[in-house]
């Protein structure tokens, strides 16, 4: 039964926004810097957990939008965090919001005591 194999799964509740660039003209040097600077700052505040932008050939980097899973406490909070982004104040960008399950996948950490060190594997 689906259940029995999901009720042990992560469950945990992310949400996703997906950011799609409105107005191209817009995304001066500057405005990157702050979307960075407030993307690290939010990252700081444990509320970013994964965030990059879409590649596409040709176009440069951040031109197809982008996405960033956001941990809130609900959909509203992820949208009024979504709307402080430098990008879409600026009207750069625009952004859809959806509620994420993550239920599968893995990460792989080692820790060398003797070197004081770690590395790790996100394959």
């Amino acid at each position: 039964m689906v259940s029995d194999l999901t009720s042990t799964m992560l469950n945990l509740p992310l949400y996703v926004m997906l950011r799609t660039t409105v107005q191209p003209a817009l995304l001066s040097e500057e405005l990157v810097l702050a979307h960075l600077r407030w993307m690290i700052e939010q990252e700081g505040q444990g509320r970013v957990f994964a965030s990059g932008p879409f590649v596409v050939p040709d176009l440069p980097r951040g031109a197809a939008g982008g996405m960033t899973i956001l941990r809130a406490a609900d959909e509203q909070q992820a949208v009024q965090i979504g709307q402080e982004d430098p990008f879409v104040k600026a009207g750069a960008v625009a952004f859809q919001m959806h509620k994420w399950m993550l239920m599968e996948g893995a990460i792989q950490l080692t820790l060398r005591y003797s070197s004081q060190s770690f590395s790790m594997e996100l394959t």
